[in-house]
Parts: C-alpha cells; structure tokens; sequence
C-alpha cells in the first residue's frame, strides 16, 4: 500500500472508523500479496454481504499495457496508457496499486473534495464514508446515472442504506 501503513491498520480505518454506519459490517475490504510472484504483486476486493463486488487483480496491468501497444498514434507511451487505463477504469479495472493511490488521495483530501474526484476508486470510498450525510447524498443522486455501471452500484448501496433510494 502507497499509504506506509500496515494493511490491518488501512482495513480498520476504513471499515470501523470511516465506513458509514448503515454499512458497517456489510462492507469490507480484502487485500493480498502473492510474495512468491516474480513482482510481489496481489489484489485487492471489496466485499459487500461477502460477495465480491470489486475485484482489483495484478492481471489488469498486463491488458492496460497490452492495450496500449496496440493503439497506434502519435501519442507519447504514458498519454496511451493513461487513455487505456481511464477506459479499464470505467469498467471497474484497475490495477492493485491504483487502490494504494486512491487510498492515498482520499485519506489525505476532504470529503468534498474525494467525492468530486476524477479517481472512481476515490469516489467509491467517499459515497460510504460516515462524513457523507443525507443532504449530501440527496445532491449527489441525480448524478448517479452517468457514473459507470460498477461505481452506480455503490452509490446506489449507500443511497439504499439510508432508505434515500426509492424517495
């Protein structure tokens, strides 16, 4: 993890001392390391009712390159990664360091602030934080229908949560 945290200590921040309420003990997060992996990489998952609902394995970054060798353009290599990686992105995509990274900038900025994020990992973690209140969230849900399918499901399990989904 980016954050120079022990994993126990990121998983109780976020599942005791920020996860909002209505969904604590529905949600939790799991992350491993395969240390025996050429990269040590893992993955990392949010479990919702213990389903699997966002998988982050070490796999995505291996089609995100491929994907970026195969447009041919006269963009530099970081540009066509970042345009590959923004579309995995919107499918709910990512790579396990994209976690560490949006951990990183949503532990260090304001609820506002992560919940207007260009990062929908950011995003995600920020619609269940105990800080978003039901004002908020009456705001924010006009908008849910133009966020990707896999973040709607979030928004859509907090705005649930607090019985604002069906009003």
């Amino acid at each position: 993890m980016a954050t120079n945290r022990h994993w126990a200590q990121v998983r109780k921040t976020l599942e005791q001392n920020l996860l909002c309420d209505s969904l604590k003990g529905r949600v939790r997060y799991f992350a491993t390391r395969y240390r025996k992996a050429h990269d040590n990489l893992g993955r990392v998952c949010v479990l919702v009712d213990d389903k699997e609902i966002l998988n982050i394995p070490f796999s995505v970054e291996y089609k995100v390159i491929a994907g970026t060798y195969k447009l041919d353009c006269d963009r530099s290599l970081g540009e066509l990664y970042d345009m590959v990686a923004k579309g995995f992105g919107d499918q709910g995509l990512f790579a396990p360091w994209d976690f560490g990274i949006s951990l990183d900038e949503f532990l260090s900025n304001s609820i506002s602030q992560s919940l207007e994020s260009s990062g929908w990992i950011v995003r995600m973690l920020a619609i269940m934080d105990r800080r978003v209140g039901k004002r908020t969230l009456e705001k924010i849900k006009p908008s849910v229908a133009s966020l990707p399918e896999w973040l709607q499901y979030f928004y859509k399990l907090r705005l649930d949560s607090e019985s604002l989904l069906t009003q």
